[in-house]
């Protein structure tokens, strides 16, 4: 008698472990799937972010960044769209540039004035080439943020 209760233990026990087995691999199939949402959602946000550059028409620093980012290998086409407005002769342009700065807390206005997710970078150097690039794709990569996003709503 004591063998066949040992073994109707047994049997139990192996029982509600098969049933625990079966709930651990419907929750790993769960959170597979709660990956593969994420993974959806990544996917969505997947493209170039937006730069934005407010510049002069006849302003000699806004022509170099300009000619800077014509210049650029093709290689970049996938990390960003440039988003260009003439503000000098355009008021629409120059409200909209001074938006942007307000919204992003920038006191200081002067061209160009380029917008890389959250960021303003004012005037243009050989020493900022490489910075540009590598706000360019840590946006690319991270945030995506778009001010005009922000200011649509």
């Amino acid at each position: 008698m004591k063998k066949i209760i040992i073994v109707l233990l047994l049997i139990i026990s192996i029982g509600c472990n098969k049933q625990e087995i079966i709930d651990n691999s419907q929750q790993v199939e769960n959170n597979s799937n709660e990956n593969q949402e994420i993974i959806i959602d990544e996917e969505v946000k997947e493209g170039p972010i937006n730069v934005y550059l407010f510049w002069g028409d006849g302003c000699p620093v806004c022509a170099n960044l300009k000619e800077f980012f014509n210049n650029l290998d093709s290689s970049y086409n996938k990390y960003f769209n440039l988003v260009q407005y003439e503000v000098w002769y355009n008021e629409e342009n120059n409200s909209l540039m001074h938006k942007v700065g307000d919204s992003l807390n920038q006191t200081y206005y002067a061209l160009p004035f380029l917008v890389i997710g959250d960021e303003i970078i004012v005037g243009f150097s050989e020493a900022k080439k490489e910075y540009i690039l590598d706000r360019i794709i840590e946006e690319y990569n991270n945030d995506k943020y778009d001010i005009m996003d922000e200011l649509d709503n």
